[in-house]
Formats: structure tokens, C-alpha cells, sequence
């Protein structure tokens, strides 16, 4: 891996961290959360409905 995206990915890391806390401490494992420029969106899943991988 590049040293230039190896740091990227560390600092990027560390940025998250505190979001994902966040997320495991007042949310589910299905909650998403979508980061731009000017903000944060949280998404929630009331109900899910898993289906087999087989799509044929």
C-alpha cells in the first residue's frame, strides 16, 4: 500500500473513532452514518428483512 494512503487511512481512522463510539454507544449495528463537508446524517433501520444470497 502507498505510505502516502497508509497515513491517510490512519488519520481517517483516528478521526472516525469518536463517531463510531458515538454510534455503538446510542445507536443499533444497522444505524449508518453519512459524513460530507457540511455535516452528518444519521440513518436508522426500524426493521430489516434478510434474504438469501442466492440470486438465481
Amino acid at each position: 500500500m502507498n505510505r502516502n494512503i497508509q497515513q491517510e487511512s490512519k488519520t481517517l481512522e483516528e478521526a472516525a473513532r469518536p463517531l463510531v463510539e458515538y454510534i455503538r454507544k446510542y445507536h443499533t449495528p444497522m444505524t449508518t452514518a453519512i459524513v460530507t463537508g457540511v455535516g452528518v446524517e444519521i440513518l436508522s433501520t426500524d426493521i430489516q428483512v434478510s434474504f438469501d444470497d442466492d440470486w438465481d
